[in-house]
């Protein structure tokens, strides 16, 4: 069935950007790495929701803001599981993060994002990122309710996060990425293929490299490495494949920008483990579809409050 194969991922060729070296480096460097660069406008939100009078009873809304910036939910969920908090993995959701931290450290986050942070990496390579990112989350919720999953705010945090590696390969290689996301568009591959071709490794890698680091829940860590191996995430793999399934929808959706022209096939395990079925699929994009449209006119309404 020409809807499906599995994934393939070439090895490094003689022309790669990194050797062996080079990606012993690029390990250490992600192992040491204590932030990302956040999107600015989450971060220009929240401090006007931070800075009002209430804030206490406004959690949820500003949760709701966090929850659209990948890298503003990863620092959150990483903090409250640290060992600090005594926590570690049991915290998935922002707003249970954000009753345990307090208003006082959010607002320590916010503040420490510097205008450096927020602008480094930020450049060609990464245009359109946030939105994919941001639409793959709206498309995992819409996905799960359709096929009556529970939990569905974890299935849109692990969605949301999914393409973590993609952000710290665009920070701490930037020129490299850049070649790397050119390169794809040209040949008519997927970023995936052309990381590994280029690079000798791949975002979703590196991404299971930062997510272990930073002591996330292993249910959000799971889908993050496997999105594109949905079926090797063993007793996470409703939800790797829910977040594999919802990264072709957003795709197919054109919303966004992940790092290449064409679209990847689905892997047919994902599909068998989740019972799709072309009507559950169509009811999940027209479910995308409504919500997204209601997210963006949201996200619109807060940019200009």
């Amino acid at each position: 069935m020409a809807l499906f194969r599995k994934p393939a991922v070439d090895e490094p060729t003689e022309d790669a950007l990194l050797d062996d070296i080079g990606r012993r480096m690029l390990k250490r460097r992600v192992d040491a790495l204590k932030s990302l660069p956040t999107f600015p406008e989450s971060v220009l939100r929240l401090n006007r929701l931070l800075s009002e009078d209430g804030a206490k009873e406004s959690l949820q809304k500003i949760a709701g803001v966090i929850e659209t910036d990948p890298v503003l939910c990863a620092r959150i969920l990483r903090l409250v599981n640290s060992a600090f908090y005594g926590v570690s993995g049991a915290i998935i959701t922002v707003f249970d993060a954000l009753l345990m931290l307090g208003l006082d450290v959010v607002k320590g986050l916010v503040v420490s994002t510097t205008v450096s942070d927020m602008f480094s990496g930020r450049g060609s390579a990464l245009d359109g990122l946030w939105e994919h990112s941001y639409g793959c989350a709206i498309a995992a919720g819409a996905l799960g309710r359709t096929l009556g999953m529970s939990r569905c705010e974890e299935l849109s945090a692990a969605a949301l996060m999914h393409d973590l590696g993609k952000m710290v390969l665009a920070s701490q290689l930037t020129d490299e990425y850049r070649a790397v996301v050119a390169q794809a568009v040209a040949d008519g591959r997927t970023i995936r293929e052309t990381e590994a071709k280029m690079l000798g490794v791949t975002h979703d890698e590196i991404g299971h490299w930062l997510v272990l680091r930073w002591k996330l829940p292993v249910s959000i860590a799971e889908p993050i490495a496997r999105h594109h191996e949905p079926m090797k995430a063993g007793k996470y793999a409703d939800t790797a494949s829910v977040v594999h399934v919802a990264d072709l929808m957003i795709r197919g959706y054109g919303f966004g920008f992940a790092g290449d022209r064409i679209m990847p096939m689905l892997d047919e395990g994902a599909w068998r483990h989740l019972s799709l079925n072309p009507d559950k699929l169509r009811t999940a994009v027209r479910r995308m579809q409504d919500d997204l449209h209601a997210a963006m006119n949201h996200v619109n309404t807060l940019q200009t409050t």
